[in-house]
C-alpha cells in the first residue's frame, strides 16, 4: 500500500481527516466548552462597551473639535454625561438604586455623591479598566516575548544576564514595584498612564519566564537545525520559526493575565495611584465608595460587581482557549 493510500478514496482524499489547527478549529473548541462559550460572550460584551466609550469619550479629538466629549452618551436616554457634577438642587446625591415617580427607569443603579448617574459611570468605567488591563498585558507580552525567545535561543552568557534581570526583577512584589515606579516617573502625581507602564512592566519576568522555557525545547528540533543549516539568520529564525512554534502557552497565559491586570489596575486606582477623578474608573469608585458603606451600600457593590463579572468572563475563556489550545485533549 502506497503511503497516504488509506487516505484516499475514489472520489480523492477523504473528509474524515480534519486539520486539527488554526483559528477555526480553535474557535470552534472553545465554543464546544459551555463555560468558556459564556466567558467569551462577556468578554465579547465588555470589549464591545470599552470600544464605545474609548470613542465616545475621545470624540473632541477625533473630530478636531467639532463634537464634544461624550456626545453619543448623552444622545441616548439611559446615559449621562460620566464626569460633569449636576449644579446644587438640580438632583439629590448619594441616592440608592431608584424609579422615577412617574414610572419611568431614573438612574437605574442610583447617583455618586457628586449627584452623578451610577450607571454611566460603570459603564463608562470599562473604558479604564479593560483598555488598561489589555494595554498594560500588552507590554509584558511583547517584552516578556523579546527577553524569553532571545534568553532561550542563545543560551550561555546571553541566557544567564538576561535571566538574571528578569529574576532581579520578579523577586520584587508587584505592587511595590509598580507604587515605587509611579512616583518616580510621576513626580508625585500619579496618572493612569504611569500605572499603565509600571503593571506592563512587572508582567515582563513572568512573561519571559514562559516563553523561554518553550523556546529551550523548540531551538533543538530539526527543522531549526535546518534553518541554520541553509544559513537562515539567527534573527529570522527566532521571528519566523521559534516565537510561532512556542506562542500557544504564552497567548493562554495572556488572555488569562487581563483579568489579573484588571484587578491590580483597579487596586491602584482604589489606593489613589491610578485614574484620577473625575475619570470614571472602578477602583477609583471603590476607593469614593469606602466612606459611604453604612449609608449606601450600592456605592461599592455595582464596581464590585463590574470587576467581578469582567475578571471571571476573561479566565472562563482563557480556560477554554488553555484546553482548546492544548494537543493533548482530543475530541
Amino acid at each position: 500500500m502506497a503511503i497516504g493510500e488509506s487516505q484516499l478514496d475514489s472520489d480523492g482524499p477523504s473528509t474524515d481527516v480534519d486539520a486539527q489547527f488554526g483559528w477555526r478549529y480553535t474557535f470552534g473548541k472553545v465554543m464546544q466548552d459551555t463555560t468558556a462559550r459564556w466567558g467569551l460572550y462577556v468578554v465579547a460584551v465588555v470589549l464591545f462597551i470599552s470600544a464605545y466609550t474609548l470613542i465616545d469619550s475621545n470624540l473632541s479629538r477625533l473630530t478636531f473639535g467639532a463634537v464634544s466629549d461624550f456626545a453619543a452618551a448623552e444622545a441616548l436616554p439611559l446615559f449621562e454625561h460620566p464626569e460633569r457634577i449636576p449644579p446644587p438642587g438640580e438632583i439629590e446625591s448619594n441616592v440608592p438604586p431608584a424609579f422615577h415617580p412617574d414610572g419611568t427607569l431614573s438612574h437605574p443603579l442610583g447617583t455618586d455623591p457628586d449627584g452623578r448617574d451610577y450607571f454611566t459611570r460603570i459603564v463608562y468605567g470599562a473604558q479604564v479598566s479593560v483598555s488598561v488591563g489589555i494595554v498594560s498585558t500588552l507590554i509584558g507580552f511583547v517584552g516578556g516575548t523579546i527577553i524569553g525567545a532571545v534568553s532561550g535561543y542563545y543560551g550561555g552568557w546571553v541566557d544567564d544576564v538576561l535571566m538574571r534581570i528578569v529574576e532581579t526583577v520578579y523577586a520584587i512584589p508587584p505592587l511595590i514595584l509598580i507604587i515605587v515606579f509611579i512616583v518616580f516617573v510621576s513626580g508625585g502625581t500619579p496618572d493612569i498612564r504611569y500605572a499603565i507602564v509600571g503593571v506592563g512592566i512587572t508582567f515582563i519576568p513572568i512573561f519571559a519566564r514562559i516563553i523561554r522555557s518553550e523556546v529551550l525545547s523548540v531551538r533543538e528540533m530539526d527543522y531549526i537545525e535546518a534553518a541554520r543549516a541553509s544559513g537562515v539568520k539567527n534573527r529570522d529564525i527566532i521571528l519566523r520559526h521559534v516565537i510561532p512554534n512556542s506562542f500557544a502557552p504564552v497567548l493562554v497565559y495572556a488572555t488569562l493575565q487581563i483579568g489579573v491586570t484588571i484587578l491590580v489596575v483597579a487596586g491602584l486606582s482604589f489606593l489613589g495611584f491610578g485614574a484620577q477623578p473625575p475619570t470614571p474608573d472602578w477602583g477609583q469608585m471603590l476607593n469614593v465608595s469606602h466612606g459611604y458603606m453604612h449609608s449606601n451600600v450600592w456605592l461599592s457593590i455595582w464596581p464590585g460587581i463590574a470587576i467581578l463579572v469582567t475578571i471571571m468572563g476573561f479566565n472562563l475563556f482563557g480556560d477554554g482557549l488553555q484546553d482548546a489550545l492544548d494537543p493533548r485533549i482530543n475530541d
